[in-house]
Parts: structure tokens; sequence; C-alpha cells
């Protein structure tokens, strides 16, 4: 009976409405863009900053969330640590200097001393290696420092030094020690010549001299050069497409021919002339290397006395080779030792090693320099029935002036009389230094025949008939002029 009851309440009862669906009850939420990582609140730069124009649009690069802000997680918040002020305590004194709040202990050591070109150069970390000192050496009582080796010889050394003025000079340290007895004498001759042609501008000033005793030192101080002839030759032939320069030779002929006249305009002979032997200094050249050379009595050039044969083999004279001695054999004192030659030396013979040189420069080497052997080769140096061969063409082909060949045949004659003087070859009428000094013109086989063509066709004319003696006597003249006027044009 209860169900009874209860059950007409329950159909009594008014039916529920539907949950509504309007939008007053439920919200919908946006979605929102979800932050990069570079935008967290904590890279997130103050408001003080300069706003990045990028970050505006950077949510257009980003991915969009689908989770609305109550299903995000919540940033944790982190409580800020509020930093401690400390407060200076007014009873705190002040630190004082460093030097009474320091210990005292010993200070380490400075570093080593480095040039600028070494702390340029050196690499990190290495070990730093000491600069060899230079010797230094006092000479006369003055000081002076050795830049370098220079030169050597068969007992001596050539460096290169600087005096207190910054001046380079040039000392020769010969060890007397290591020397016989006819070098000692070599090396004092050198000096009293140098001493008596201290005035002649084309020799090696000599500037200062010392002999130690204790030490069997000899030290000769001189001027200093640039380089010397040699070098200067070595380049020219050995260069790229070298050829015969008559400039070149012209004007170092002139520049050997007058070294060697002001030798001897004071009677001395040099006896051993070579390329370099031939300073250049400021554009000139001076003669060095005395050591071999002698004073000559002018009553009688041809006897100068020697101890043994000197020189260099490719430019010695064929008088300087032979003896006067050779045909009577050799003498012999009481004692059975051999006695001391005289050699037939003058001025001749500086003339035949001035032509060698010269020769050299025409033809790239010394007239006998081809013959390997040594002693063959002085052999045919004293052989009269050797000829010098005289070629029409020199280096690179050049045809040689015909002056020079002349001069380079009368140097290179065997017999010294016939040689020509220096100061002949030096004045003006010479045909290679002054070609247009005595009238000369360099004239081709080519032109020569045109000229004799041209004399035999006006012979032929007979309309003009035989040319008169006065005609004939202006044709000399008019040539010549007009040979120098087609060799102006070229």
């Amino acid at each position: 009976m209860d169900q009874d009851a209860a059950k007409p309440a329950l159909e009594n009862k008014p039916p529920q409405r539907a949950p509504s669906l309007s939008r007053a009850q439920y919200r919908y939420v946006a979605p929102k863009m979800h932050a990069a990582a570079s935008e967290d609140q904590e890279n997130m730069p103050p408001p003080t900053f300069k706003r990045n124009r990028d970050q505006d649009f950077q949510y257009f690069k980003s991915a969009i969330s689908v989770m609305s802000d109550d299903e995000k997680p919540k940033p944790r918040m982190v409580e800020e640590t509020p930093v401690p002020v400390h407060h200076q305590q007014p009873e705190r004194k002040a630190l004082g200097a460093i030097s009474s709040n320091t210990p005292h202990r010993p200070a380490p050591a400075p570093p080593p001393k480095m040039s600028v070109l070494e702390t340029a150069t050196a690499t990190a970390g290495a070990s730093v290696t000491k600069k060899k000192k230079r010797g230094h050496i006092t000479l006369g009582g003055k000081p002076f420092t050795q830049m370098g080796k220079i030169g050597k010889g068969g007992s001596s050394d050539v460096y290169c030094v600087m005096a207190e003025n910054y001046k380079m000079f040039a000392l020769k340290r010969v060890k007397l020690e290591d020397c016989d007895e006819s070098a000692v004498r070599g090396y004092k001759g050198e000096i009293d010549l140098l001493q008596s042609l201290k005035d002649v501008d084309r020799v090696v000033r000599l500037i200062e001299w010392e002999l130690n005793e204790q030490k069997q030192e000899l030290l000769v101080l001189m001027e200093k050069g640039d380089t010397d002839f040699n070098r200067i030759l070595t380049l020219k032939l050995n260069g790229m497409d070298t050829k015969f320069d008559p400039t070149f030779v012209r004007y170092h002929w002139k520049e050997m021919l007058e070294c060697v006249q002001a030798v001897h305009d004071h009677d001395i002979v040099h006896s051993d002339l070579k390329p370099a032997n031939f300073l250049l200094i400021q554009g000139r050249l001076k003669l060095i290397d005395f050591g071999i050379a002698n004073a000559i009595d002018t009553d009688n050039t041809m006897n100068v006395h020697r101890d043994s044969h000197v020189g260099t083999p490719n430019y010695m004279s064929p008088e300087s080779i032979n003896d006067t001695n050779a045909t009577n054999g050799m003498t012999r004192d009481e004692a059975g030792r051999p006695l001391k030659k005289d050699m037939r030396i003058g001025k001749a013979s500086d003339v035949w090693s001035l032509g060698c040189i010269l020769y050299q420069m025409t033809y790239g080497r010394p007239p006998f320099a081809h013959i390997a052997n040594q002693i063959t080769r002085i052999m045919a140096i004293t052989n009269p029935k050797h000829e010098i061969e005289f070629p029409d063409r020199g280096v690179g082909g050049v045809i040689i002036p015909p002056a020079l060949k002349s001069t380079l045949r009368r140097c290179l004659n065997r017999d010294p009389e016939k040689r020509p003087k220096i100061k002949e070859m030096l004045g003006p009428s010479d045909a290679f230094l002054c070609p247009e000094g005595n009238g000369a013109v360099q004239i081709t086989e080519e032109l020569l025949g045109q000229i004799i063509n041209k004399v035999v066709a006006r012979c032929k004319d007979p309309a003009r008939g035989i040319p008169s003696p006065e005609e004939v006597g202006q044709y000399p003249h008019s040539f010549m002029v007009k040979i120098r006027e087609m060799q102006e044009q070229g």
C-alpha cells in the first residue's frame, strides 16, 4: 500500500528540463599561443629595455596550444631572496699600504731581456738563446767593432770593422806564425808600397797598421770597397741573354788603365793583376793586393828580383813564368842550395795581364782558360808557337770592333817590347777608347761594297766622263760625312 501511495506522488512530480546550452552558462576560451622557451618570464627583457620588434611576430612562428588556462600547469613561483646588505663596521680599520700589508719576501727574478726582433720571432715558452757578442779590437789607440768576415786568403783573413763614427773599414789580419819568410817579406813590402802610394787616388788607402810580436800577428786597416770587379764581371757574363757590350768594356777598360798607370808613374809593377784585385769604391776602380808587387829600377826595368813564380796563371805574362837562368840549368851555391832566380818582369808584364782581362770581357773567358791542366796551360803561355785565337764575334755572337781586336793582339804579344804603353792606349789617338778621336768610323762590309759600286758607276758614266783629280780628292771627306749620318740615323 505504501508503494501505491508513493507511486502517485512520483507521477505528480513535474518533469525536469534538460540542461540548457546557453552561452551564459558556458564560456569559450580562445586558444592561446604556446610561448617558446626563449619567451619565458625569466628570459623576457625588463620594461626598461628597448623592445625588440621581432617579438611582436614571434607567435606566428610558434605552435598553437589547445589547452585552456585552467589546464595549463601554473608556473612555480620562486620567492626572491633579499640580498643582505653588509654595513662596514665602524671599528674596522681600512687597509694600509701594500708594502706594509703584504709579507716580506724576496722579489722574483726579472724575465730575460729580448730585442724587438727576438720578441717578434721567438716561440712562446721557448728558451732564449744568447746572441753572440761582436768582437772588439783596438788599433792605433782607436776601438773598432768586427762586423763579420768578408774575405780569406792563405794565412790572412779580411774583416769588415766599424769605427766609433760608424764608418766601415777593411781589416786584414795575418797570422805570421803560419807564413814562411817570403810571405812575411811580401806583407811587409805591401805595407811599404801602400805607404808610398797613400796619396794616389787609384790605390786603396792604407789607414793604419800594427805588428804584434807576442801574438805573431799583423793587422792592416784599409778603406773598404763595395765589391770587386771579378764579381761585377761574373754577374755580367752569367746573366740571361748576355751579349758583348762595347760601352761596358770601354768604360772598365779605361778605369783599369788609369789604375795601373797611377802605379807605373811611381815605377812600381803590380805583377798580379786580375779582376779580383780591382776594387770598386764609390763608382771608381782602385788597385789592391800589392803583396808581390815590387819597386823597379828605372835604369834596369827588366831585372826585378823574385824568389819564386808569383801571380795567377790565367793572367801571368810569359816573362813572369820564364826565368833568365832556365837555359843555363839550375845554379846552386856552395852548400848545394838552389840560387834565387831573376825573372824578367817590367811594366809590359802588367800590360799582358790587362790584355787577358780585356780578352775575358770580350769573349767571356781568359785566353788560356780553356786548357784544363794547369801545367799544360803554363806551357801554352810560354810557347811562342801556340797561337791565341781572336774570333770575329764575342759574347752573344756580337761582332767585335776591329780596333778592339787590334788592342788585344798588341797587348797579348809575347814580345814585351812590342806591347803598347798604357799612356798610348789612354791617349786620344787610341782607336778603341776614342773611336771618333782620330776621325775613324766603323763600316760594315756591305756598306763598303755600296761605296765601291758608286765610285765605279761614276767612272763609267759617259755623260760625266772620268772624274778629275780635284773631284777624287773630295771623295774621302764626303763619304765620311755620309757614313756618320747613316750611323746616327741607325
